[in-house]
């Protein structure tokens, strides 16, 4: 056996690359923690750069897609792509503006509703047997309506209040600020440039890596962001109908804060299965200052409405997207959230219907090939 020098090399330098890192973890890790937060402009921007082609792919598709002007072509792209962050900036605005200014009149009303609803429970003779009045005597000692000033008051300051706030810590706050503004920028020319981007990074990954390992590299990258891309559209019709159908309801059953709890509604529920009652919870809360039988039929109706959009229209909107079992989803959903909140809970889901897809192709290989096999063996057999 002859032995190649080379890989030798290869081997030894590898071991004592990795007898390093375990004997000085502690300042390999910060290392990759000062790379990471260096490069963490750079992902800022792609994340941003992922979420904005889709919207920019759909501007692009209808941009005078039959014109051959060049002026046209030229403009297609800065065009699409200025219109995608202008709609991206506008569903924030439009959220912020819709819900802020309800719940900040909301905690107003609440307020000055809690010392009547005080003195009601506690002339309640039934109440006034199982609780004892010091309680009560303290609860309405409480300047309720002052702190829910204060509260509002934060909520409708915005973002100047919460530099104000928030001035002691205002390295950290600058730093999120310099690099969601890099990340933007980034994402400007990632989208400028993407078909040049997508290039490059081919022809970098053929030039260092086997024909085969690049044929199924770009194989899961491909299903990944099919996984992806799909779930992000699908998740947005469906909380867009969501949204559509609470806001009808509503007007139907005539229910106080129609806008507000509809918009609140169909942006939570881009939560998987738990986001749609969180708005609903919170709407509820706030229809408590109008009137608690209103508040309980808008928990019963929520349910009703969760029941319809889960078993009717969420199946046909993501059946030909994800095309995960719902057994699958509520791990996803679970591992996610446990591992990262809602982040974890946002991304679960379409890691692991890629998962799904990738396992379930290498399974029907396997099984292909050993039908295979066995079909040789017969035949042996049988000569």
């Amino acid at each position: 056996m002859k032995i190649e020098w080379k890989q030798c090399w290869r081997v030894g330098i590898s071991v004592f690359i990795l007898f390093l890192c375990i004997s000085y973890w502690e300042i390999v890790a910060d290392f990759i923690a000062i790379l990471f937060g260096a490069l963490s402009p750079l992902f800022v921007g792609l994340i941003i750069a992922y979420l904005v082609n889709i919207l920019m792919d759909f501007y692009e598709r209808y941009y005078f897609h039959k014109s051959r002007k060049s002026f046209i072509n030229k403009s297609r792209r800065p065009v699409c792509m200025a219109l995608s962050l202008l709609t991206m900036f506008g569903i924030i605005a439009l959220l912020i503006y819709t819900i802020i200014p309800e719940m900040v009149s909301c905690m107003e009303l609440f307020a000055s509703q809690i010392p009547t609803a005080m003195r009601s429970l506690s002339q309640n003779e039934y109440i006034s047997k199982i609780v004892p009045q010091d309680i009560f005597a303290r609860l309405n000692g409480f300047d309720w309506q002052s702190y829910v000033e204060k509260a509002a008051g934060f909520l409708s300051s915005g973002i100047s209040g919460a530099m104000n706030t928030v001035a002691s810590v205002a390295s950290s706050v600058f730093s999120v600020v310099v690099t969601t503004a890099l990340g933007f920028i980034f994402a400007v020319y990632f989208l400028a440039g993407k078909e040049k981007l997508q290039a490059q990074v081919k022809r970098l990954m053929r030039s260092y890596l086997k024909e085969n390992w690049y044929q199924k590299i770009m194989h899961y990258l491909y299903i990944f962001n099919n996984c992806f891309r799909q779930y992000i559209v699908g998740k947005l019709i469906d909380a867009v109908i969501l949204g559509a159908m609470c806001a009808v309801g509503m007007l139907i059953c005539r229910f106080p804060y129609v806008v507000m709890v509809s918009v609140l509604v169909g942006f939570t529920a881009l939560i998987p299965v738990v986001g749609a009652y969180i708005g609903a919870i919170v709407g509820a809360i706030m229809m408590l200052t109008v009137s608690p039988m209103k508040a309980l039929l808008f928990i019963i109706f929520i349910i009703v409405l969760q029941q319809i959009e889960g078993n009717l229209i969420y199946p046909k909107v993501m059946s030909s997207s994800v095309g995960l079992p719902g057994v699958w989803v509520l791990a996803a959903i679970t591992v996610g959230g446990s591992i990262s909140g809602i982040f974890g809970m946002l991304i679960g889901v379409p890691i692991a219907a890629a998962l799904y897809q990738i396992i379930r192709e290498d399974v029907s290989k396997r099984e292909q090939n050993n039908k295979l096999k066995k079909k040789q063996k017969v035949k042996t057999k049988n000569i």
